[in-house]
């Protein structure tokens, strides 16, 4: 890692604070992490324990509790442009904070802390989202006891280092990236996101039962979030019928992918895995109705919102995908009460939320209310209000479950298995009826992310 960067600010930091004499502007009292003592920590849990995670080199004390009664939280994430629909995920999350501080805080070791959190507006662009992150967490690591829910594979690559040589942990990474099981970044985590190559894996799963020859042709973005559908689906095929003749890149957040599409459409695929994400996905959607290419569709879960899917219109029926969520579309969950109890949380606390309209059947929301949901349980679990506690607890969830999960869906994580999402159902989307629903049986594949995956692309 690039600890002689954080060397550098920290030493840019030591002289400002000369030149500024003892004045400071950071409240202690908000909770922030407390990191105002001696750096690095010894190698227990911060509740005595002993802990999994090296913190000898830590730029900052994972084991120092919270001062007050606030834990504070920050995040990065689109807020505006082609990729703002993202916001709607901090939407979900920061109703559910809502709630929980409502009704008296989030108990950690018999004491009640208030969540607050921070935010910035990075349009997808990583730069930006290191910028943001700097910035909101402090160079010493103080502003902030944790990074949440920053969204993108390459926006939290960009971080990592930055915030694993301070031992802030970063945890609910919006993206469903194989490289957040890397054990050489432990304060970094995914959330309830299938791993991508979990996603290949059940659709050469899918295809090998029903289309045994298949022919597949793949639209993937030009990044790492591309290069995992990619090679995950080419390590998914091995040693069947199955072929990948065709794959095509497009530009990180571009829409327009036509001439993609033309190319994968003449490829003489009959299968093809759409692995474009927010407006790219409708986009080749929409292009392969127009080139009249039949083709068997599997679309990545993160297009799965009515957002998305409704932007494809009649040009996404019958398209496949996975998720371990229940779709707020869906009828079926009309009387769910767990479906009814997020409805009315996020209209009571975030019907106004950055200028958007509210739209209670957009999946993405209820996504992000999850992992608020889960953090909350991994809060609650911890064995002291410290960074390493809670990033122990997260890092050891066994067989949580959510409200808006699939029935038998749990999560679970442990030393060698960082990914949540590794049970899922798979959908199909109907477009007269504008929802997903599920087809067959619920599919565990605990503990078995990093078998399907190929190293390289966990190590990247």
């Amino acid at each position: 890692m690039k600890r002689s960067r954080i060397r550098g600010l920290l030493a840019v930091l030591a002289v400002f604070a000369l030149l500024a004499g003892a004045c400071s502007s950071r409240d202690d009292s908000s909770g922030d992490g407390g990191d105002d003592t001696e750096a690095g920590g010894d190698n227990e849990d911060g509740g005595g324990g002993a802990s999994s995670i090296d913190t000898e080199d830590c730029g900052s004390d994972p084991t120092v509790p919270i001062e007050g009664d606030t834990i504070k939280l920050v995040s990065s994430y689109p807020q505006s442009g082609l990729t703002g629909a993202f916001a709607e995920i901090a939407r979900g999350w920061a109703a559910y904070f809502d709630k929980v501080n409502a009704e008296g805080g989030v108990e950690i070791d018999g004491k009640s802390y208030q969540i607050e959190f921070e935010d910035a507006d990075d349009e997808y662009n990583p730069q930006q989202t290191a910028a943001n992150i700097e910035e909101l967490v402090g160079a010493d690591g103080g502003d902030a006891f944790a990074v949440f829910s920053v969204v993108g594979t390459a926006n939290n690559i960009n971080i990592r280092d930055f915030l694993g040589e301070l031992c802030v942990p970063n945890v609910f990474a919006a993206t469903g990236s194989v490289a957040w099981g890397n054990p050489e970044y432990p304060w970094l985590i995914g959330s309830t996101l299938s791993p991508y190559t979990l996603e290949a894996q059940a659709f050469a799963t899918y295809l090998e039962d029903n289309q045994p020859d298949a022919k597949v042709a793949m639209l993937r973005q030009s990044d790492e979030f591309g290069a995992t559908y990619e090679e995950g689906f080419r390590r998914a095929i091995e040693g069947t019928d199955i072929e990948l003749v065709a794959v095509e890149a497009y530009p990180v957040g571009s829409d327009e992918v036509s001439s993609q599409m033309t190319t994968l459409a003449g490829s003489g695929a009959d299968a093809f895995f759409n692995g474009g994400t927010l407006l790219a996905c409708p986009s080749a959607l929409t292009a392969k109705q127009t080139e009249g290419w039949d083709a068997t569709t599997w679309v990545s879960g993160t297009c799965i919102s009515k957002t998305l899917m409704g932007i494809a219109g009649a040009a996404g029926d019958d398209v496949l995908s996975m998720t371990n969520l229940k779709d707020p579309q869906n009828p079926e969950y009309g009387d769910d009460p767990d479906m009814q109890a997020f409805f009315e949380t996020v209209e009571e606390h975030r019907s106004e939320f950055k200028g958007r309209e509210l739209d209670l059947d957009n999946a993405i929301i209820a996504y992000g209310y999850t992992q608020a949901e889960l953090f909350v349980q991994a809060l609650q679990d911890a064995e002291a209000p410290t960074r390493l506690a809670v990033m122990e607890a997260i890092r050891n969830i066994d067989g949580y479950e959510a409200s808006l999960a699939h029935e038998g869906v749990t999560f679970t994580t442990g030393p060698d298995d960082a990914f949540m999402g590794e049970s899922f159902v798979l959908v199909q989307y109907d477009a007269a009826a504008g929802h997903f629903s599920e087809i067959g049986d619920l599919i565990k594949l605990e503990g078995q992310t990093a078998d399907l995956t190929p190293e390289e692309l966990i190590t990247a």
